[in-house]
């Protein structure tokens, strides 16, 4: 077993690897991610190429066989009072079941995990990071599972809610009972919030999607908290070039001097909205902060989107307000989902879980 970075020759190799070994680790499963998306995914984000590195199976007189994969992105990230450092994020890990039986005295996947973990350190990388369901595997990779995230849902339409929520094959009738109890609940509540009325005060919204660095630095002042940093170039890495079957919609509210003083970024796949992130700046009233997101929902709700989702955290002042104020607005709790996991690689105090301000914007947005 030979573990060694991947070179720029074989990356088609590796996006094939995926492809197939997806389906032979769970059987049925469809993966189909082409190289464009593979190319746009690893090699052309805002920053470097992401550090890739692979598993290879060598034997004498034939030619080496991919057996298992890792990579990490590398981010800028910035704190509110202007420092950037990088941070590196964990995607594309597979291993090929049938080479973990083979090789049974070789931690492949730490191997792999340990030669990224060289890399980012040369580059000067702060900290590891990632979301994912399998907790375990990253603690004994020297990871520590922080925190969840916490899932919300707005319903717009109970009747397409329900629909959208049993729409999966094997959904039981007391599953079915369940979702639709949600549903109707969670509709009532909604409805109820949207009773009390807001306004505005010499602002003005637009749906363009710019630079929010200030924007942060604006909500989280003083407080030194982290956040990946969405320059121009950053945004049209991650939403106008993306090539997934994902639209974006975006709402700012800005002050009569054109000051961006508030920002909601959403995602539309068929009738579900997500909402991506929120950030508001410190001096805007509540009145105002409600007026904006009850214009992003009627927004939604003009398109026909039937509910609203959610991902949210409550490890610092920034995400917690987030999911204040979708409460707030009729967002009912559904339960949590992912894990944040996250290894250290510096001695900065900053630097820590409930420091970083997260959003779903973090995430790919692949889907």
């Amino acid at each position: 077993m030979e573990i060694r970075l991947i070179r720029e020759s074989e990356y088609i190799t590796v996006n094939d690897f995926f492809n197939n070994t997806c389906g032979i680790n769970a059987p049925g499963c469809k993966t189909a991610r082409d190289f464009h998306r593979f190319r746009w995914e690893f090699l052309e984000g805002p920053g470097r190429k992401a550090i890739y590195a692979g598993a290879w199976e060598v034997e004498l007189g034939k030619e080496p066989v991919l057996a298992g994969i890792q990579c990490v992105i590398i981010h800028q990230m910035i704190s509110a009072d202007g420092h950037t450092i990088l941070a590196a994020k964990g995607e594309d890990t597979l291993i090929d079941i049938r080479a973990i039986g083979n090789y049974k005295n070789t931690d492949i996947l730490k191997e792999l995990f340990t030669l990224l973990t060289d890399e980012c350190m040369k580059l000067g990388v702060k900290y590891l990071w990632g979301f994912n369901n399998i907790p375990a595997t990253y603690r004994r990779l020297g990871f520590d599972n922080a925190f969840k995230s916490f899932y919300a849902v707005l319903v717009l339409n109970p009747v397409a809610t329900y629909k959208q929520m049993t729409a999966k094959p094997g959904s039981r009738a007391l599953q079915k009972l369940n979702m639709a109890l949600l549903a109707g609940l969670s509709y009532a509540y909604s409805a109820r919030q949207f009773l009390h009325l807001t306004r505005k005060q010499y602002y003005h919204i637009d749906q363009a999607i710019n630079d929010n660095t200030g924007l942060f630095q604006r909500a989280a002042t003083p407080g030194r908290l982290l956040f990946l940093q969405q320059d121009d170039a950053y945004l049209d890495w991650r939403i106008r070039k993306n090539p997934y079957a994902v639209n974006y919609r975006s709402f700012q509210f800005l002050d009569r001097n054109n000051i961006l003083r508030g920002q909601v970024i959403c995602s539309v796949t068929g009738q579900v909205a997500f909402i991506e992130q929120t950030l508001f700046d410190k001096s805007l009233k509540k009145r105002n902060v409600y007026y904006l997101l009850k214009t992003v929902i009627q927004a939604l709700k003009n398109e026909n989107i039937c509910m609203v989702r959610h991902a949210g955290f409550n490890n610092n002042r920034l995400n917690s307000r987030e999911m204040g104020l979708l409460h707030n607005l009729g967002f009912v709790s559904t339960g949590k989902g992912e894990w944040f996991t996250f290894k250290k690689l510096s001695d900065d105090p900053m630097i820590n879980p409930e420091n970083i301000y997260l959003s779903r914007l973090y995430k790919q947005g692949i889907n």
